[in-house]
């Protein structure tokens, strides 16, 4: 585990650090309102692009080597943001780094549904759900001393050292691990999910500006994402899974996933910028500020096993993610009153993605694996992204009031999205590790009936 938690370590820096050197970057570059948040954004939605393909190559050419790779890449794409001379460059080397994370993100994940089960799959993802949690309370505060002390390309240049040393230590380390099944590559749904993507995202962030060619841009992207799926459904060998989709928990556990990380994300940003440009905080203050948020979302990764397992996983989520909920609304009323609200979010956040990042491998195959692991960090990564491209433009367009606009919307969206929880459990899924260790159970606790043999 090693190895693949400082691979997480070193992504979600790369996200959170970002947030408070934003204001010296925007101030030193020159950089127009509108493209600000691109350059937080860019990243999360450049690894939810390249993260299908990237799990595929994993699984065809073994994960622990695009996980090297993509530690690489990413030292270099992050020096390469270091050295920008203007905002173009800065987002072309955040994309670069975005891809690069996607590599090693998706074999964190994949590697981690191949490796492990039950109970021990519960725990590794808490450890890296805890990490990322951990990364996500550094990189406020690291970025906003960094800026401070030695300027804002000292943040990009930081995540170089790390990912270079988690890339020997997967080489020293850790296990290479394929889908046992053949994998190929489809160039046509390779270039759909990328530009319905880009296309719809792209679409969302025009829309503050002109909401017709907003509107355009999504439109087209929602087409090429319909088409998407279902040349999936036709394909032999897809390259996701999307009938998986059909089992109702695996889908409502991407749902959850996906709005929790948004509207953590949303908060995240919008706070940062809100303390910095509406009281004057310093880059350090508004670091120190979210931090509450990040150390929650460790505490909910580690809790989240021991709570799942005395309250039941449904009633586990709509707690976590009315807890996560209220605490967006109380932060929308008073955004530098109390860090119990930041808590809040953190717990909600860092609970729903433990429980149900389990709740999809345990409720696919196990040959699956590489395949649920991008849809697990799809969710993730869109979530981050399109959370701060949309919440950002409420934000944008609400004037005056626009950040308590956007995080009461935000806190609606995550209460909305509990109301998946609230259903009986299904039967055990007859193609999943977790359905067979069931029926297994029964039959071995069940009795036999008087006359039969043995």
């Amino acid at each position: 585990m090693v190895p693949l938690l400082m691979g997480i370590l070193c992504g979600a820096l790369g996200v959170s650090m970002i947030n408070t050197a934003l204001p010296a970057i925007a101030q030193d570059l020159d950089v127009p309102e509108s493209m600000r948040a691109w350059i937080v954004d860019v990243y999360p939605l450049a690894t939810a692009v390249t993260i299908v393909v990237a799990a595929r190559c994993g699984d065809r050419f073994g994960r622990r080597r695009m996980f090297v790779l993509g530690t690489i890449g990413y030292a270099a794409a992050a020096s390469l943001a270091a050295l920008s001379p203007g905002p173009a460059v800065l987002i072309g080397s955040r994309v670069l780094m975005g891809m690069a994370g996607a590599f090693v993100i998706a074999s964190v994940v994949s590697t981690v549904g191949a490796l492990f089960t039950g109970r021990s799959l519960v725990i590794a993802n808490g450890l890296w759900m805890a990490v990322f949690g951990l990364g996500n309370s550094l990189g406020p505060v690291l970025g906003g001393l960094f800026t401070q002390l030695w300027g804002w390309r000292s943040v990009l240049a930081s995540s170089t050292p790390l990912a270079l040393a988690a890339a020997g230590c997967a080489t020293a380390w850790l296990l290479e691990t394929r889908s046992p099944t053949r994998v190929r590559f489809d160039p046509l749904s390779i270039v759909a999910s990328g530009a319905g993507v880009g296309a719809v995202v792209a679409g969302i962030k025009l829309f503050a500006v002109d909401p017709l060619a907003g509107s355009l841009w999504s439109a087209s992207g929602l087409v090429l994402l319909v088409a998407f799926v279902v040349r999936q459904r036709r394909l032999d060998a897809p390259l996701i899974a999307v009938d998986l989709f059909t089992r109702r928990r695996f889908s409502s556990a991407a749902i959850q996933l996906f709005v929790s990380a948004a509207t953590a994300a949303a908060s995240i940003y919008l706070l940062s910028i809100h303390l910095q440009s509406t009281f004057g905080r310093s880059p350090a203050t508004a670091g120190m500020a979210l931090v509450p948020q990040a150390v929650a979302t460790v505490a909910g990764g580690l809790l989240a096993p021991w709570v799942a397992l005395r309250l039941g996983r449904p009633a586990a989520i709509v707690i976590a993610l009315g807890l996560q909920a209220l605490g967006l609304a109380s932060l929308a009323l008073a955004p530098t009153a109390s860090p119990v609200p930041l808590v809040l979010v953190g717990l909600g956040f860092g609970f729903i993605g433990t429980v149900a990042t389990t709740a999809l491998f345990e409720s696919s195959p196990r040959s699956s694996a590489g395949q649920v692991g991008a849809i697990q960090e799809v969710a993730f990564a869109l979530g981050g992204g399109a959370g701060v491209a949309v919440f950002a433009t409420l934000a944008l367009l609400g004037g005056p009031h626009g950040f308590a606009l956007a995080l009461i919307a935000a806190a609606s969206l995550t209460l909305a999205s509990a109301f998946l929880a609230i259903r009986r459990t299904p039967a055990p899924d007859t193609g999943t590790t977790a359905g067979l260790r069931s029926r297994v159970r029964r039959r071995g606790n069940a009795r036999p009936r008087r006359g039969s043999p043995g």
